[in-house]
């Protein structure tokens, strides 16, 4: 599977970028929004759109994979995990995007094709524009989606949370779901959002004996609802990915016999074929580990390219199981922060400040990179150690949502309130 690429991310089928957004808003339906005090509701005819949120925790190291190919002081200050050049000769180089700017190999594969099939972009120097440098200060604050400086440890609704209340109609909240074993705190508000584990991209039902001695324990409590909703939550996953399902079947048949890719592979494709086939599941998160690289790190062959190779067979793996529905999904890929600048004495990087997200769908104005950006160079390097913030996180997120939904003003400062207008052109 790994080495074939769907001709749902053929280049050829891209509509003209002039007329892009209009197309991918009336393809998906046209939202009516209606105000009603703190609530809007999202008619039917909205339906098919995708959001999904990727969030690499631990803070992976953006310079090693959108590498700065012209950067003297970038291969200076990383004598031994530096990206070779392009033209170096080395059969782990970088792969050229452009004049200043190369991909790390590992993702030549698969994040690849999307990009040069316009369905995928590059966002550097993004992230908080506040600095922690805790992980858990970082996440909870990207999570919460709040203005620089505002953590609350008592704020305990997320960004996505918010706009699956404004789009819910019911008020149960089942237009998302966390793929996590904890509820994240992005999905976190008014609204009852389910979540659920995949452990290699499976599920298996509940146990009918736990779930009736649940049922005894809290029956009359204000926690019957959420005990059956759970009990409904576990069951349609794991009915769903016990199905045969047809574009699933003629992609095992397309593999002819290789081994099953990697879990993260398996985990995307079991996600994107819950949220193509339900509704319910159509804004979704998603958390992979692994990107606290402080020893080790390695170049073009090392952890780090290895894992960033698994990620995006991930990714092209959930844009293939979509299939026509990716032509009205987004897909944003974040990290809490990225790492220092000049590698440490054990081969790896410490924790830092910017990074580089990653938007994906089929309806992108990609192929490009996005935002703000300049050549790197140690004079601009935040507190002389880490890539500057230009891009504010917040701002990519709320372009994303309405590019996908088109909330007013209004809703859009109640779900990211302040954040900036960035002109990203998305769609």
């Amino acid at each position: 599977m790994r080495s074939r690429t769907d001709k749902s991310i053929d280049p050829e089928s891209a509509n003209p970028h002039s007329s892009r957004r209009r197309q991918f808003l009336q393809t998906a339906g046209a939202l009516t929004l209606a105000s009603s005090s703190a609530k809007v509701s999202a008619l039917p005819a909205a339906r098919g759109t995708k959001l999904l949120t990727v969030m690499m925790r631990g803070g992976y190291d953006a310079a090693n994979f959108l590498v700065p190919i012209t950067s003297e002081d970038y291969y200076a200050a990383r004598p031994t995990i530096a990206i070779a050049r392009p033209n170096s000769g080395a059969a782990d180089a970088a792969i050229a995007i452009d004049e200043h700017w190369g991909l790390n190999p590992g993702v030549q594969a698969h994040f690849l094709p999307l990009y040069q099939a316009k369905q995928a972009l590059l966002i550097p120097y993004s992230g908080n524009l506040s600095a922690p440098r805790s992980h858990f200060e970082a996440q909870d604050l990207m999570e919460q989606g709040l203005a620089p400086n505002t953590l609350h440890a008592t704020h305990q609704s997320g960004w996505m949370g918010r706009l699956i209340e404004r789009l819910s109609t019911g008020g149960t909240g089942d237009a998302g779901i966390s793929f996590t074993r904890n509820l994240a705190l992005s999905m976190k508000g008014p609204m009852l959002v389910p979540n659920i584990a995949l452990a290699n991209g499976k599920a298996t039902r509940s146990n009918p004996a736990h779930d009736a001695a649940m049922r005894v324990l809290y029956r009359g409590s204000p926690l019957e609802q959420l005990v059956e909703e759970g009990i409904a939550t576990q069951n349609t996953v794991a009915d769903t990915l016990n199905q045969p399902d047809k574009l699933q079947q003629e992609m095992t048949a397309a593999s002819r016999g290789a081994p099953d890719p990697a879990a993260f592979e398996k985990q995307m494709s079991a996600i994107a074929r819950l949220m193509r086939t339900h509704q319910a599941y159509s804004i979704g998160f998603v958390d992979v580990g692994g990107w606290d690289t402080h020893v080790a790190q390695g170049n073009g062959r090392g952890q780090l390219t290895r894992k960033l190779g698994d990620l995006s067979a991930g990714l092209a793996a959930y844009a293939r199981e979509m299939g026509p529905a990716w032509n009205h999904t987004i897909v944003l890929v974040i990290s809490e922060f990225g790492r220092t600048f000049k590698e440490n004495g054990n081969r790896g990087t410490d924790h830092g400040h910017g990074t580089v997200m990653w938007v994906l769908g089929g309806g992108l104005r990609g192929g490009r990179l996005a935002g703000r950006q300049e050549p790197l160079t140690n004079r601009m390097l935040n507190e002389q150690r880490d890539l500057p913030v230009y891009n504010d996180y917040r701002g990519v997120a709320a372009e994303a949502i309405e590019a996908l939904y088109g909330l007013s003003a209004k809703d859009m400062n109640y779900i990211l309130p302040g954040a900036p207008k960035l002109g990203l052109k998305l769609v």
